[in-house]
C-alpha cells in the first residue's frame, strides 16, 4: 500500500538520499496513478501493440547528488516569468526542502531593508527587499536562476526599463523610489555572495552589457572648498553674523534683510578677509570659502576657460559686483517690507580699469512681469517690459542722459569734463570713456534661451553636446502677465496689431536672453540716444545662480556669430565676460510679485512700478517710460552736436527743422547706422533658422513729445 505524498510540503523525504536513483518528483506515483498504468498495460497486451519505450526525463545534477527534472524547472521559470506564480511558490512546488533565514535587517523605520538567505540542497542563495516577503521572493528567484544556469538556460529578467514619464504610477512600488543609496550597497553585497562562480558567469554572459542610456560616467570625487581651506590654511577663522553685520547673539534680529543675504560669514586667513552671503549659515560659509579659494588660486589656469571664447571675469570682481548690487537693494528697501520681496534682482555696476576700488552702482531693478495688453499706452506713458534686466538697462539710460546733460549745461559742449563717464568723440557726438566698464549683474539666468537647460544633469563646465539641435538658440517670447517663455515658432501671429491685442490676443514681448543678445550688437544706449552717443556695450555678465557658461554664451552671442556680417562701424558683436558670484542665489518657488522696483544713481529714492499697468502705483507715468526718454532727447538734441552718420545711400543725416512735432518713431530713424545694424541682427537670426523678431504694434511709437517745457532738474533727476 502506497502512502499519499504531499508535494506542497517542505519536509525532507527520508527516501531522498545522495545515493538514491530518484531523478525528480515525477518518479513518485500515487496508488491511483499506478492502477491507471496497469490498466493501460493490459490494454496494450491485448492489442499486440508494443508499448513505447519510456525515455528518462532530462535532468540536472546539483551538489550532494541532488537531481532535478529540467522540464519541471522550465515550467517553474515560465510560471514566474508570466506572473502566474511567485518565485517562492515555484520553488516550493519542486518538492525539495526549502529553508529561509533572515540574515540582516536594517534601514530607517520608514524604509526598512531585509536580507534573506534560502537554503536548497546544501546550496545557499541570498536576496534583498524592503520587506521579508520581497527578500524571500528575491532569494527564490536567484535560486531558480542559478539552477537554470547550470543547465545552460537563463531565467528572463523580470525587471523592465522604467518609464517615469507615464501617468500611471502603480506598476512601480514606493520602494523603488526609497532608500536608493542603501539599496545599491546591499545589492552590491548580494552580487558578491549570491551564486557560485560557474553559475554567475553563465548568467552574466546572457545579460545585456550596456544600459539603455549608455554607460554612466563616474562622478569625480571633489572636496568641499571649506575642507580645502582647512587643509591648506590651518589657521583660518570663520566669523558668522547677520547679513548687515549684526552679531548673532543680538537681542533684536534684523528683519529687512534679503533672503539671499540673511547671513554673512567672513573668512579670515592671516591678514586677508573674504566675505560670503547666503540664506543659511552653511551657504554663507561655503560662499566665503569659494571667494577665498578664487583669490588664493587666481593664478592657476582653469582648463575649462579655454573652452569659452569670451572668457571669464575675475572671481574677486564678480563677487564685489554682486555684493554691491545686493547691498544697495537692501539699503533701499530697509524700511519697506512689502516692496523688498522680489524674485529676480538685476543691476549695473561701473568700474574704472576693471578695478574693485572705485566701482559704483549705476542701476538696480527687480521684476518678472510685462504689461498687460489692455494697458498699452498710445502716448508712450507705460513701460512695456518690467523684467529686472530690462528695467536696469532703462535706469542706465537715465544715467547716460544725465551725463550728456553735463555737457549741455556748459558753454562749450565739446570741452571734456574730467569727472564725467563720457567724453566727446571725434567729429561730433560722445562716447563712453575707454577706462570705464559696465558690468551687468542678474540674480539668475535671463529668461529664454539662456535658462533652457537642466542644472543637475551636466557638469557646470561641460560643453553642449548637441549645439546644432533645432531647439537650441530659438527666439522666445515672454508670456503676458506671467512667467516663462515660449518659442516664437509656436506663436499664432508674428505681426502684432493694436486692435488685435485690444480684442484679446496676448501681447508678445521678446525674452531677456534675446534682448541681451541684441544689446551685445546694438549696445545699451538704444536707438534714440544713438544720435548723440556711440554704442555702449556690457563688459561682463555676472549671475547669482543658474550659470551654464556654454548655454549662456550661446544665448547672448554664440548662436549668431557665424551668421551676422556687414555691421556698420562702430557696431560689432561684443562677447562679454561671464562669471557666477560665490554667494549663490537660492531658488524661491513662490509667486512673483506684480511690481518692479527701479533705482538709478541719478535719484536717491527708487520708483515702484505696477508691472501690469506699466505705471507707478499711483497711476502716474514713470521716469523710465518712452515719453520721459523722448523729452530728455528733445532737450539734448537742440544743445549737443550729434554723431556723424550717413544713410545707406551715402547721404549725410541732417536734423529736421521742426523737432517739436517729430514723432517718436521718426526720431529713432534719425540714427540710420543703428537701424542698419538692427536689420543685420534680425537677418542673422533668420539665417540661423532661430525665428523672427516680433515687434510691438506700430501705434505704440506714433506719438509726439508732451514734455517740451519740462524743468530739466525734474526731468533728469
Amino acid at each position: 500500500m502506497y502512502k499519499p505524498i504531499d508535494f506542497t510540503s517542505n519536509d525532507v523525504f527520508d527516501v531522498w538520499t545522495s545515493v538514491c536513483d530518484i531523478t525528480s518528483t515525477s518518479d513518485f506515483v500515487s496508488p491511483r496513478s499506478k492502477m491507471i498504468k496497469q490498466k493501460r498495460k493490459r490494454e496494450f497486451l491485448c492489442t499486440d501493440v508494443q508499448p513505447a519505450i519510456k525515455r528518462p526525463a532530462p535532468s540536472i545534477r546539483v551538489g550532494s547528488g541532488f537531481k532535478w527534472n529540467l522540464q519541471a524547472l522550465a515550467h517553474a521559470a515560465d510560471a514566474v516569468q508570466s506572473g502566474g506564480k511567485s518565485p517562492v511558490s515555484a520553488l516550493n512546488e519542486l518538492g525539495v526542502r526549502v529553508t529561509y533565514t533572515v540574515l540582516n535587517q536594517g534601514g530607517p523605520a520608514h524604509c526598512p531593508s531585509f536580507t534573506v538567505a534560502v537554503n536548497v540542497a546544501d546550496m545557499t542563495f541570498e536576496g534583498w527587499g524592503h520587506s521579508k516577503r520581497e527578500a524571500r521572493a528575491s532569494a527564490a528567484r536567484v535560486c531558480l536562476a542559478a539552477l537554470l544556469a547550470r543547465a545552460g538556460h537563463v531565467l528572463p529578467d523580470q525587471t523592465r526599463a522604467k518609464d517615469f514619464t507615464v501617468d500611471d504610477t502603480t506598476p512601480y512600488p514606493v520602494s523603488e523610489f526609497q532608500c536608493l543609496e542603501s539599496k545599491s550597497k546591499i545589492e552590491e553585497q548580494t552580487k558578491q555572495n549570491a551564486v557560485t562562480e560557474t553559475a554567475q558567469s553563465q548568467i552574466e554572459r546572457n545579460l545585456p552589457t550596456s544600459s539603455l542610456f549608455g554607460a554612466t560616467a563616474p562622478t569625480p570625487a571633489s572636496k568641499s572648498p571649506i575642507n580645502v581651506l582647512y587643509e591648506n590654511h590651518p589657521g583660518l577663522l570663520f566669523i558668522c553674523t547677520y547679513g548687515d553685520g549684526t552679531p548673532l547673539d543680538s537681542a533684536q534680529v534684523p528683519l529687512q534683510l534679503a533672503h539671499s543675504m540673511r547671513f554673512k560669514v567672513v573668512c579670515q586667513i592671516k591678514e586677508q578677509k573674504f566675505e560670503g552671503y547666503g540664506s543659511s549659515k552653511k551657504l554663507a560659509k561655503l560662499a566665503a570659502a569659494r571667494s577665498a579659494l578664487a583669490v588664493l588660486e587666481e593664478g592657476r589656469a582653469d582648463i575649462a576657460d579655454s573652452l569659452l571664447p569670451s572668457g571669464y571675469l575675475s572671481q574677486t570682481l564678480a563677487d564685489h559686483i554682486a555684493n554691491l548690487v545686493n547691498s544697495k537693494f537692501s539699503e533701499m528697501m530697509k524700511n519697506d517690507v512689502i516692496h523688498s520681496k522680489r524674485k529676480v534682482l538685476a543691476g549695473i555696476v561701473m568700474t574704472t580699469d576693471s578695478k574693485v576700488d572705485g566701482a559704483k552702482v549705476i542701476a538696480v531693478a527687480t521684476g518678472t512681469k510685462c504689461v498687460s495688453g489692455e494697458h498699452m499706452s498710445v502716448r508712450g506713458r507705460a513701460v512695456n517690459d518690467c523684467h529686472a534686466e530690462v528695467a536696469a538697462r532703462r535706469c542706465l539710460q537715465r544715467h547716460l542722459y544725465t551725463q550728456l546733460l553735463l555737457y549741455a549745461s556748459q558753454k562749450d559742449p565739446r570741452k571734456p569734463i574730467p569727472e564725467a563717464d563720457i567724453e566727446p568723440a571725434e567729429g561730433g557726438g560722445y562716447r563712453l570713456r575707454p577706462d570705464r566698464q559696465l558690468h551687468m549683474y542678474v540674480s539668475t539666468a535671463p529668461c529664454g534661451d539662456g535658462r533652457i537647460f537642466s542644472p543637475h544633469e551636466q557638469l557646470q563646465h561641460e560643453p553642449d553636446r548637441h549645439p546644432n539641435r533645432l531647439a537650441r538658440g530659438q527666439l522666445r517670447t515672454k508670456i503676458e502677465s506671467g512667467e516663462g517663455t515660449i518659442p516664437v515658432k509656436n506663436c499664432n501671429s508674428l505681426l502684432q496689431t493694436w486692435d488685435g491685442v485690444m480684442q484679446g490676443e496676448r501681447l508678445l514681448t521678446m525674452s531677456c536672453s534675446d534682448k541681451v543678445a541684441r544689446w551685445c550688437v546694438l549696445g545699451l544706449q538704444g536707438s534714440l540716444m544713438s544720435t548723440l552717443l556711440a554704442p555702449v556695450y556690457p563688459t561682463s555678465i555676472v549671475l547669482g545662480s543658474l550659470l551654464h557658461p556654454h548655454h549662456l554664451y550661446r544665448a547672448i552671442c554664440g548662436r549668431i556669430e557665424a551668421y551676422i556680417s556687414s555691421l556698420p562701424p562702430p557696431y560689432h558683436l561684443r562677447r562679454p565676460l561671464l562669471a557666477r558670484a560665490a554667494s549663490t542665489e537660492a531658488r524661491t518657488p513662490t509667486r512673483a510679485p506684480s511690481f518692479s522696483v527701479c533705482w538709478a544713481c541719478t535719484n536717491t529714492a527708487p520708483e515702484v512700478l505696477n508691472a501690469t499697468t506699466g505705471k507707478l502705483e499711483n497711476g502716474q507715468p514713470s521716469l523710465l517710460c518712452k515719453q520721459s526718454m523722448f523729452a530728455r532727447w528733445q532737450y539734448l538734441i537742440k544743445k549737443l552736436p550729434p554723431l556723424q552718420q550717413s544713410h545707406p545711400d551715402g547721404t549725410s543725416v541732417s536734423l529736421p527743422n521742426h523737432l517739436d512735432t517729430l514723432l517718436y518713431n521718426e526720431a529713432k530713424l534719425l540714427s540710420p547706422t543703428y537701424q542698419v545694424a538692427k536689420d543685420r541682427l534680425f537677418q542673422a537670426f533668420e539665417k540661423a533658422k532661430l525665428g523672427r523678431w516680433i515687434k510691438k504694434p506700430l501705434e505704440q511709437d506714433q506719438f509726439v513729445c508732451e514734455l517740451l517745457s519740462a524743468d530739466p532738474a525734474a526731468l533728469f533727476t
